[in-house]
């Protein structure tokens, strides 16, 4: 199994530069690259060859039909170019995570504009976990069918939803998925269980890869949909193996905090969760910005809920601090709504 501090490690120092080992063409062949967001440490570059950028392209001819996507569409696709891959073969369609639809949504009706007036009628995302109760969200501000899928530069995109919106389906053509059990990563998970995503392209030269380990925690899904197909399905992403966290020996995922917080708490627009370490003992935090201000009443309210609803669903006691509007980050790629900073200490 490939890791990815493997693939830095063959990279950095090493010729050619700056693809090192992992060159799998000549290196006259390379017509351009992408790198990881490094997020997680230091990018990883990634080499394109023509014909592996045109198999990236094919996958996505899959993943925007199988979304609804037509020749008919005209499609915007809002995200900042650069080296990062983000949806640069997905030029033919409407593309964002799920944070920068909420917030370009947030942004129109500031300006005094109803985004379901707009006219967008899909929408494609990825860059983070997207709980159904935010793709609910996504679709009720601004009137559209919205889609998911999951992949990765190193990897590419694997998994898509299709029309149904029931899980997602793996592009079994282009890649070998395993879904293999968190504690050893060697057997494969039953239907309905979590597993690590494992990913092999099959296609792709010019940066070869032989069970790359994504760290992606999915759940494992069926072969029937009522789309017809009876591809491999995930029923959905739980979030990154290395973003679970033991708080006070509860194995917490914030995912569904944001679960909780679409589908019940429609008055809060934005939300940050942070751990610390109070003495010996963790803290966990969950500061709350509301879509318009709150009387004392109705804060001390909103307080009291999120602290019962959280309880229930993680069973972690949460310190709630409501903030003023406009006072939590917005973010135009992926969002960093949870931050550990017993690890900064």
């Amino acid at each position: 199994m490939v890791e990815k501090s493997e693939l830095r490690a063959a990279q950095e120092g090493k010729e050619p530069f700056p693809f090192g080992e992992l060159l799998g063409v000549p290196y006259q062949e390379v017509s351009h690259f992408r790198q990881t967001s490094g997020t997680t440490g230091t990018p990883v570059y990634v080499p394109e060859s023509y014909e592996s950028w045109q198999w990236r392209i094919e996958i996505w001819c899959h993943i925007l039909w199988m979304a609804g996507f037509r020749d008919t569409d005209r499609v915007f696709v809002p995200f900042g170019y650069n080296v990062y891959v983000a949806f640069w073969e997905g030029h033919y369609a409407a593309l964002n995570t799920p944070t920068y639809g909420l917030h370009l949504a947030e942004t129109a009706q500031q300006m005094g504009i109803d985004p379901r007036s707009l006219g967008v009628r899909r929408m494609l995302c990825a860059g983070e976990v997207m709980p159904p109760a935010t793709r609910k969200r996504l679709e009720d501000i601004w009137g559209a069918d919205v889609y998911d899928h999951i992949g990765g530069t190193e990897a590419c995109a694997w998994a898509v939803m299709c029309e149904e919106k029931e899980g997602l389906h793996i592009m079994e053509p282009y890649f070998l998925v395993e879904i293999l059990d968190q504690e050893t990563l060697c057997k494969e998970v039953e239907e309905g269980q979590m597993g690590v995503a494992v990913v092999t392209p099959l296609g792709r030269r010019s940066f070869p890869l032989v069970r790359f380990n994504t760290k992606d925690v999915v759940v494992k899904g069926g072969r029937n949909c009522g789309c017809g197909r009876s591809s491999q399905k995930i029923k959905g992403v739980v979030g990154r193996a290395d973003h679970l966290r033991k708080i006070l020996g509860v194995l917490f995922s914030a995912s569904t905090v944001e679960e909780l917080l679409r589908s019940e708490f429609g008055e809060i627009n934005e939300y940050e969760i942070i751990v610390t370490k109070k003495g010996v003992m963790d803290s966990i935090t969950l500061r709350v910005e509301p879509f318009e201000p709150l009387s004392k009443d109705k804060e001390k309210d909103l307080v009291y809920r999120l602290k019962e609803r959280l309880k229930v669903k993680t069973n972690l006691t949460f310190e709630i601090i409501v903030a003023n509007l406009g006072e939590l980050p917005r973010y135009t790629l992926k969002a960093r709504r949870f931050k550990d900073l017993r690890e900064e200490r």
